[in-house]
């Protein structure tokens, strides 16, 4: 588990008038469990780059446990991320031609990282999101079944943070609850901290802790009591 905190970090591209991402302080627990909502171009896409190191902070700081990401160099900021980050797209991203536990251990073994016992725990990780067939081609599999392996890749190497970005965005309302279900389910059996990004209602609802973007801005903060 690791804590985050953001400081006087602004975002800012050519030809915008106003920075795309402006946020002067925000801290979430090791742990923590965080729904970012808004609009269109409120700053969501640019706060999940930020978040992962896709995107490097030219003003400000943001701390994953005390490593200040913007400090980093483009490498170093990839392995970090490969080692820290489990990211979770709506569009999936997995490979054709590939088997679904092919899939989930492509990232570790492009970093060297494919042990046997992480090969053990891909083949758990299939059982575990519900898919039988570790040797099935993606390509014949359902989107709800894709974005399955897609949870199972991300959280494979243990991150210590898990992004999802839209989830459930392009699932019909079945498998975007079960997929919401084992999101939140890993989370809290790795001991990640998770950050959700979502316009549904019912994942989004799910989280005791939600910020809304507006104008790269954060617009409102709530933080509920669990129940």
């Amino acid at each position: 588990m690791i804590d985050l905190s953001i400081k006087a970090l602004e975002v800012t591209f050519p030809g915008l008038a106003t920075p795309a991402l402006s946020i002067d302080e925000f801290r979430l627990a090791a742990g923590g469990k965080l729904a970012v909502t808004g609009a269109s171009g409120s700053g969501k896409s640019t706060l999940v780059n930020i978040l992962t190191g896709l995107e490097r902070p030219r003003t400000g700081a943001v701390r994953w446990g005390g490593t200040d990401i913007a400090s980093l160099s483009e490498s170093r900021r990839d392995r970090w991320r490969g080692e820290t980050i489990g990211l979770v797209m709506q569009d999936f991203y997995l490979f054709e031609g590939l088997s679904a536990l092919d899939n989930i251990l492509l990232p570790a073994r492009l970093a060297r990282a494919a042990t046997a016992e992480m090969t053990e725990r891909a083949r758990e990780l299939l059982r575990i999101v519900g898919l039988s067939r570790p040797e099935q081609k993606v390509e014949t599999m359902s989107r709800g079944e894709m974005q399955r392996v897609a949870v199972a890749r991300a959280v494979v190497r243990r991150p210590a943070v898990i992004i999802a970005d839209e989830p459930t965005a392009s699932l019909d309302s079945e498998s975007g609850a079960q997929v919401a279900d084992l999101i939140m389910t890993l989370a809290e059996r790795e001991g990640s901290t998770l950050i959700v990004v979502s316009h549904d209602p019912a994942l989004i609802g799910r989280f005791d802790k939600r910020i809304r973007l507006v104008g790269g801005r954060i617009a409102a903060e709530t933080i509920e009591a669990a129940a």
